[in-house]
């Protein structure tokens, strides 16, 4: 809704005679309402969660290569260079 609507709603509310528990009332659906649609449950999260790391996996080695991968680089005819932890 936009700001017009919103306050064209407003209005109406203010015209209803409403007494001090039909507006907590009306006050306590309101809230229930926008929490039920941006509060998700417990499996919700939980399902959430899974799907996010659906296909994490997707573009990466087999083992396989992963294994040729580091024997290759065992052969490789260069010294690592060592670094002091100490300085």
């Amino acid at each position: 809704m936009n700001a017009i609507s919103l306050n064209n709603l407003w209005s109406y509310l203010q015209g209803l005679s409403l007494t001090a528990s039909n507006q907590r009332w009306l006050g306590e659906k309101l809230i229930e309402a926008s929490s039920a649609q941006t509060t998700p449950s417990a499996e919700e999260l939980k399902m959430e969660k899974l799907n996010s790391l659906f296909g994490v996996w997707a573009n990466t080695a087999d083992g396989k290569k992963i294994e040729r991968t580091i024997i290759d680089s065992r052969k490789a005819d260069y010294e690592r260079e060592l670094v002091s932890m100490d300085e």
